[in-house]
């Protein structure tokens, strides 16, 4: 890989960082979903505590990032250490200069240096060819999208959920079930991930859901629009019993109808499928672009025939 120009520098980002890094998003993205409290909160301050974030510099300024939070995933059985590569992002002022590779390498490296097993990623348009040519990364398996569409019963129904601000901590004394291959949370990450966090972006309704006056379970919700029309989207669940997977989700379909939305948006979830089977739907395929890599090629094949269980809460941009 070519030398960078002199007058360009990469450095691990810290908190003081933070502004620079919202004006090169502002400049070169437009986005004005990342803010300071935002990067704070989601490298400084996941339960976590394992991520990469590389800053470049050219001219004083902030010329490019590449940042990788790590989870530990349950797949086929064993917990691997996988990291999602999130933001790779050069100027327009320090394109063509080899910034990207360097960027991407060290970030790469990093997370394989604090014993890193895999890399999951979801790459926008530009970074995916340059991920399957140089990066060594495969196709995965693309996750469905499925919305359940809104019940107009619903409406007028009874609830057994309310909105809360808080998890019950004797409910997480029990370890609540986890989805096989899918991210491993507890309680301290839902509570981050949640409740910890609000802005006009990111902003959640957590339901705690009741059978016959028990607890037993929460949908982690977000309003979003689609297609120009009013959903929810399910970011997560907890619950202990799978049997009580079908009533936590039709409380959050009764929410979503007295909420007036069209209905409840879920990423491909075989359980959930069967949890709300006979419930008019419409799936979308390929929605999103899901790459794998491994620590060598018979891990990268393996992740790639792995059906994922991913909830939107798994995404930094949902």
């Amino acid at each position: 890989m070519a030398q960078l120009p002199d007058d360009i520098t990469i450095t691990r980002a810290t908190q003081a960082d933070l502004a620079d890094v919202v004006e090169l998003n502002r400049t070169e993205n437009d986005d004005d979903r990342m803010t300071t409290g935002y990067l704070d909160w989601w490298y400084f301050n996941n339960p976590f505590n394992s991520f990469s974030f590389f800053l470049a510099r050219y001219e004083g300024k902030g010329a490019g990032m590449c940042t990788s939070n790590d989870a530990i995933f349950s797949i086929n059985g064993k917990p691997w250490k996988s990291g999602f590569i999130q933001k790779v992002l050069t100027s327009n002022a320090v394109r063509g200069k080899g910034l990207f590779g360097k960027l991407y390498v060290k970030t790469d490296t990093d997370f394989m240096e604090r014993g890193g097993d895999c890399f999951l990623a979801f790459p926008n348009a530009v970074a995916k060819p340059i991920y399957l040519a140089k990066y060594n990364y495969s196709h995965g398996i693309y996750p469905d999208l499925t919305l359940l569409f809104t019940n107009p019963a619903h409406l007028l129904a009874g609830s057994s959920y309310e909105v809360t601000t808080k998890l019950d901590d004797a409910f997480f004394q029990t370890r609540t079930f986890q989805f096989d291959n899918a991210m491993i949370k507890d309680q301290k990450f839902l509570q981050w991930r949640y409740l910890t966090f609000q802005s006009p972006h990111y902003k959640y309704v957590t339901l705690a859901v009741k059978r016959d006056r028990k607890l037993v379970g929460y949908a982690f919700l977000k309003k979003i629009k689609k297609q120009g029309l009013p959903v929810f989207v399910l970011m997560d669940v907890a619950f202990h019993q799978v049997a009580d997977l079908a009533h936590v989700i039709k409380q959050a379909r009764i929410y979503a109808a007295k909420q007036l939305t069209v209905g409840l948006l879920y990423m491909g979830n075989p359980l959930i499928d069967t949890a709300t089977k006979g419930v008019a739907r419409k799936v979308w395929r390929n929605q999103f672009d899901f790459l794998v890599k491994g620590k060598n090629q018979g891990e990268t094949d393996e992740l790639a025939n792995v059906t994922f269980n991913f909830f939107f809460g798994d995404l930094d941009f949902v």
